[in-house]
């Protein structure tokens, strides 16, 4: 599979991309994506599992219209997960929030030691906000969110004023991608938050990281390897990307409440049974310590 910022890296890729949104009311994406990264303290993944769970819970009788898709670390800070909603303005972003207050207070109420083990565990986090960039995104419904069980995401730090080059790169890497009628897809975000703006973050779905295995057809290949686009994309890489960061993210059930509409679409994946949550975090955890 070829990504984006790969192309535009001139990367193995050239010769060799939180997630799609199933909206509730309608199969258009959502506008914008909510997400916290949070930090786990090392050897304390059950207590995290614990407590989520029972926020969970509280939040399915106090904010029942309120989800989330949780993402546990493949690569990179294997300490960090992350925690991703999906929203169709930012009032839905307001209502979210206010929502979650109101679900830690509810199950504070009803565990005295819920605040106490949230702090055992608890290693900072840092929230953000993405708008969805519709232009820049190409098959953005390829993978639905209820068949993806892995997600790809690049964040890609721009110069100031370069959001408008790097747009206009980004089409022309669309279109090329159409003429070599491979199966490239992204979500592509622009990212309203954080010290290093502007910024853009791509997000490929994936049904397993087998998808990465396909090779390219002969055809992207003699698209992406002529002298014309390799200098095009050299060029606004060299002008306009001053810093990229990628890394891959396994989707946890067990952490997530997900969508009804998720669950009855892919139920052998989103139904989970507390006893057969994933292990792989916790032997994540074990290992942190140098």
């Amino acid at each position: 599979m070829t990504r984006l910022t790969a192309i535009v890296l001139g990367l193995c890729c050239l010769f060799g991309t939180l997630a799609a949104q199933e909206n509730k009311s309608s199969d258009k994406m959502a506008k914008y994506v909510y997400y916290e990264d949070a930090k786990v303290n090392s050897g304390k993944f059950r207590v995290f599992a614990k407590t989520t769970a029972e926020f969970r819970d509280a939040a399915a009788t106090n904010a029942p219209d309120s989800y989330w898709i949780v993402g546990s670390p493949m690569t990179g800070d294997t300490s960090t997960f992350v925690f991703v909603t999906f929203q169709d303005s930012m009032a839905g972003v307001e209502k979210f929030a206010s929502s979650m207050d109101k679900v830690g207070q509810a199950v504070m109420a009803k565990d005295a030691s819920f605040e106490q083990e949230s702090a055992e565990s608890d290693g900072g986090a840092q929230l953000a906000i993405a708008k969805y960039n519709q232009e820049i995104s190409y098959r953005p419904d390829m993978v639905s969110l209820a068949d993806t069980t892995y997600w790809s995401s690049e964040t890609i730090s721009l110069r100031p004023g370069c959001g408008h080059e790097f747009n206009e790169a980004a089409k022309q890497v669309i279109e090329l991608h159409k003429k070599a009628g491979d199966n490239a897809h992204w979500i592509a975000y622009d990212i309203m938050t954080g010290p290093s703006l502007p910024a853009v973050l791509l997000v490929q779905p994936l049904k397993s990281l087998a998808d990465e295995d396909e090779e390219p057809p002969a055809a992207a290949k003699e698209v992406f390897q002529s002298a014309m686009v390799r200098n095009m994309l050299s060029s606004i890489s060299k002008e306009c990307i001053t810093h990229i960061s990628s890394a891959y993210f396994k989707v946890e059930p067990s952490l997530s409440r997900p969508m009804p509409s998720l669950v009855s679409a892919n139920p052998s994946f989103w139904t989970v049974k507390e006893e057969t949550a994933s292990a792989a975090p916790v032997k994540k955890s074990k290992k942190k310590k140098m």
